[in-house]
């Protein structure tokens, strides 16, 4: 059946299960989204796997199909879209014609602002990815500096998607891996490796083996490299970080999907400096915090925010150590800027 058009989802206030489009109304074309099983019926179904307007490439079965919009309507469906969406489309001689896409079963989104845009208009979901398995939260030891306030980010907004995230620290033949037992409460598997060694590359198999994965993180912290690493070729652009700045340079300017194997799909992503998170509020944040769950129950006040509250079990939790005081410290820095 047909579920919803994306955009009305949005105007609706569903987005958060159907991801949502900008907020304008004025355009003319809206991208139908439909349960798996009438969405078969429809045409074939293939995976997004690039996305240049009006240039597209498309999954199909293990063979990938390069389209183009021909028309504002088809060119607008592509605004619309997130690599990794199931795309409905039929052919039209080799050029394949978009119908709709399937229900989102995950999404890794981030908020962003359209300056074209005034007041509260201006704030918009940017969908990064979508039907994703596992985020890798690419991070490097240095070149540039390892970040804990932005991991943090991205392990909530991957949760929030529906999306299991991962740790993978990078460049460990530069520099020692920075001290993450902070997360040994967060239920975080993290692996430790180097691309230009390629040592400990084979620990993060078992983790991707037969899932969309995509990789996340700033410029420069080795997320193409890491693709190359894992498919044996120099498939993607890489670049050096600046000397001066030690900043990551934007190398990979489009998302773009490349099959590991037949099961195994990993999604390459520009870099992001920042983050903004969409759909989440203060008080929604505790729930993405896993080492809360076991003591939030006792608060004194069922909609505590473990902030100012008196007899927040959590606070004291943190007093005790039985919650680690840097990873407390980065939920109130988040929550003060939601």
């Amino acid at each position: 059946m047909r579920v919803k058009s994306l955009r009305q989802a949005s105007r609706d206030g569903s987005d958060s299960e159907y991801g949502s489009l900008r907020s304008s109304t004025s355009s003319r074309a809206d991208l139908e989204v439909y349960e798996h099983e009438e969405a078969q019926k429809l045409g074939s179904i293939g995976i997004l796997a690039e996305l240049n307007p009006p240039k597209f490439a498309l999954l199909d079965g293990k063979k990938f199909v390069s389209g183009k919009a021909e028309t504002d309507y088809q060119l607008d469906l592509l605004d619309q879209l997130a690599i990794g969406d199931n795309v409905i489309f039929s052919l039209e001689g080799s050029n394949p014609i978009i119908k709709g896409i399937t229900v989102r079963s995950s999404k890794l989104a981030r908020l962003r602002m359209d300056t074209s845009k005034k007041s509260a208009l201006r704030a918009e979901e940017h969908v990064i990815a979508a039907n994703i398995d596992i985020a890798v939260i690419v991070a490097s030891t240095i070149q540039p500096q390892f970040n804990p306030n932005l991991v943090d980010r991205y392990l909530v907004i991957s949760q929030y998607g529906g999306v299991s995230p991962l740790l993978c620290i990078t460049k460990t033949d530069l520099a020692p891996a920075p001290d993450i037992s902070m997360y040994e409460g967060a239920d975080l598997p993290v692996v430790k490796l180097s691309n230009k060694t390629k040592d400990g590359v084979e620990k993060l198999l078992p983790y991707i083996k037969g899932k969309r994965c995509v990789m996340i993180g700033s410029s420069g912290v080795g997320k193409s490299s890491l693709i190359n690493s894992l498919l044996g070729d120099e498939l993607l652009l890489t670049d050096e970080v600046g000397r001066k700045s030690g900043k990551g340079t934007h190398t990979t300017s489009t998302s773009s999907l490349h099959l590991l194997d037949e099961s195994t799909m990993l999604i390459d992503t520009p870099g992001i400096r920042s983050l903004g998170m969409w759909g989440i509020d203060k008080n929604s944040l505790r729930l993405y915090y896993p080492e809360f769950a076991e003591f939030s129950p006792n608060c004194k006040f069922r909609d505590c925010t473990h902030s100012h509250e008196p007899g927040c079990a959590v606070k004291k939790a943190v007093e005790e150590g039985l919650i680690r005081r840097d990873r407390y410290d980065s939920y109130i820095r988040l929550l003060s800027k939601e």
